[in-house]
């Protein structure tokens, strides 16, 4: 599934993630011991941030590289992960001002999927192009053509140099 949504920057996704988690499971353990949520946040917070940890750093060097990027999240043992990846290197080849960042969905790294996807559940591979710290456009569980990423990664540099003083 591709997804474009408007930009948005890598640390706004990844606090608002933190944020709603935060809050979701401070509610969910207040009411099954019955206590109110804040007396669990910090119990919580230090949960989210053992559990998160190694994702957040990556996304905090992500957002820090000014070169495009292409994110690739993905498992050795996909199917759709393994087809991807000759499309990608093919259309990495025609870029070479983009780094790729490839990322094993199975390490703590790969919790990034979740930041990003924003939901519990899945399909792999993540596909993304951030640019200067923003996801400019993303596809999730699917392999697309050449000519798909080709376009995508044309339309994000045509928004970008948009003549802003043309009648």
């Amino acid at each position: 599934m591709s997804k474009t949504a408007p930009t948005i920057g890598l640390l706004d996704l990844m606090q608002d993630f933190m944020a709603i988690k935060e809050e979701e499971l401070s509610q969910e353990l207040g009411e099954k011991y019955g206590v109110p949520p804040e007396e669990v946040a910090d119990v919580v917070r230090s949960f989210l941030k053992d559990s998160y940890g190694p994702a957040m750093k990556l996304v905090e060097e992500l957002a820090a590289k000014s070169s495009p990027l292409l994110l690739f999240i993905g498992k050795k043992d996909c199917a759709v992960c393994s087809r991807c990846k000759p499309i990608i290197d093919c259309f990495l080849s025609r870029h070479k001002e983009m780094d790729m960042v490839a990322v094993d969905y199975s390490q703590p790294e790969g919790l990034l999927y979740h930041i990003m996807v924003s939901q519990e559940a899945g399909m792999l591979p993540l596909i993304a192009f951030i640019i200067e710290g923003q996801l400019r456009h993303s596809f999730t569980g699917e392999c697309s053509a050449l000519s798909v990423y080709e376009r995508c990664y044309g339309d994000i540099f045509s928004e970008c140099s948009q003549n802003i003083y043309a009648n």
